[in-house]
């Protein structure tokens, strides 16, 4: 008999997550030439989380600035979307760190010296300036942040993180594109 249920019930469980499941491996569209940077292979997973967590706490406080500061509407409107995206990315990565397997500590909220450098260049960036200067640091971020997504969405050793990054990378990607159609082609590159 409890055979039976267990078997019923495993017959049924996986349907829901097959259904719902990203394909890590294959998720996003553009390639390394696309992007400008190779995926970064070989991360650990708490490694992973360090650097995914910086470049949503980037991407976080930059767009929180943007939002308030940018000269542009739809630079506010671009900056808008990233924070909402980014935010809900960073609760994903949040959620996935503990499960009955392992617990990988919780990042810190701190933006890491590069990034805290970037943050307090755009603080401080005059107004005539701070729109370029928001999508060229947001660029190179999202650049970054691509790279380690895309790198663990291929070869992760932990499902739950593999999930997490196979599910940033489309969404990388497309505030990539929508970034680059909003910078003056001078800067854009």
């Amino acid at each position: 008999m409890k055979i039976a249920i267990v078997a019923a019930l495993l017959t049924l469980a996986p349907v829901p997550v097959l259904a719902q499941a990203v394909s890590p491996a294959t998720s996003g569209t553009m390639t390394s030439a696309d992007i400008g940077v190779s995926p970064i292979a070989s991360q650990s997973g708490p490694n992973y989380v360090l650097a995914a967590a910086d470049a949503n706490l980037y991407q976080i406080k930059a767009a929180q600035l943007a939002a308030t500061r940018a000269q542009r509407d739809d630079v506010k409107a671009y900056a808008k979307r990233v924070l909402a995206e980014t935010q809900s990315s960073h609760k994903a990565l949040l959620a996935a760190l503990k499960n009955d397997q392992r617990t990988i500590k919780a990042p810190s909220s701190s933006l890491s010296a590069d990034r805290a450098a970037l943050l307090k260049l755009l603080q401080k960036a005059p107004k005539s300036a701070f729109d370029n200067l928001y999508l060229t640091q947001s660029a190179q971020v999202q650049q970054a942040a691509w790279a380690v997504h895309k790198g663990y969405a291929q070869d992760g050793t932990d499902p739950a993180l593999q999930q997490v990054a196979g599910t940033a990378v489309p969404v990388l990607e497309n505030e990539l594109t929508t970034g680059k159609s909003l910078t003056p082609s001078g800067l854009a590159g």
